[in-house]
């Protein structure tokens, strides 16, 4: 069962039969969390509130603020408000890998700063902080396939409200090394990535897997990482394959038993 600070039960109706009934619906928590870097607003996202350090070690990591957990010399997390439901938080992180304050626009959203051309358009963020993974390693798709099956029993959040998504990493031979929940796709996959990297767990032998789409943002979050298989039980979007062949990302998508490989299918072992 999912923690009750993760689900809340509100008062609704249904329809059934022609006639309106009162009932209980249990939704999944939705919250703010500001994000400060050394003294400095960097990010003001929305989470589901657990394992709040991990998605922040994860997310600075995907922005390219820190290449490792160590980098974060301080990390406090704090709530602001008053009651369980009006509560936000905050996380004061100092970290030692950059210099100055991080690129801040009025949304709280990094700024983005131009002199790389990636698919004819001018941006550095898409390529700067992340290199092609080089790995060679073969990964059988029978194991690919059966990863689906997998994830309904470790998604107790989703199996309460229906609003939850997740994010997991198997090894090779698909068995579960970390799993996450959280009201947004990037931040499960953040929180994944930084259990991962507190953890020391390598990436360039796992397989990433998304319960959502595969957007170009999702897979630029792999290429950080390097993680050389990205499942999503979704279809990509035309950017996050062409992002994926940049990067030699095996792109993968599991949805309705279609298997379809959009990228560098000479990863996968078909014997």
């Amino acid at each position: 069962m999912p923690s009750e600070n993760l689900v809340k039960s509100v008062p609704s109706f249904t329809f059934l039969e022609d006639k309106i009934y009162p009932v209980t619906s249990d939704l999944i928590i939705e919250t703010p969390l500001q994000i400060i870097v050394n003294g400095e607003c960097y990010a003001c996202i929305m989470i589901t509130p657990d394992n709040i350090r991990e998605l922040v070690t994860g997310f600075l990591f995907t922005e390219g603020l820190i290449s490792r957990a160590d980098e974060m010399k301080k990390c406090i997390i704090s709530p602001v408000g008053g009651d369980d439901d009006t509560r936000a938080f905050k996380a004061g992180v100092t970290i030692t890998s950059i210099n100055s304050p991080p690129v801040t626009r009025v949304d709280g959203k990094k700024g983005l700063s131009s002199g790389y051309s990636f698919f004819g358009v001018e941006n550095n963020y898409l390529s700067a902080k992340s290199s092609p993974v080089n790995n060679t390693q073969k990964f059988s798709m029978t194991v690919i396939k059966d990863l689906s099956s997998k994830l309904q029993g470790f998604q107790p959040v989703y199996k309460r409200t229906g609003g939850a998504h997740a994010a997991f990493i198997f090894d090779s031979e698909g068995n579960k090394i970390f799993h996450s929940e959280d009201v947004g796709r990037h931040n499960a996959l953040d929180k994944a990535i930084g259990v991962s990297l507190i953890n020391e767990t390598p990436f360039e032998d796992k397989i990433l897997v998304s319960s959502g789409r595969a957007s170009l943002e999702m897979t630029l979050k792999a290429a950080r990482a390097g993680f050389p298989v990205f499942v999503a039980l979704s279809r990509p979007t035309q950017m996050a394959v062409e992002a994926a062949i940049f990067y030699h990302i095996t792109l993968i998508n599991t949805a309705r038993d279609s298997n379809r490989i959009y990228s560098h299918v000479q990863r996968i072992d078909c014997s």
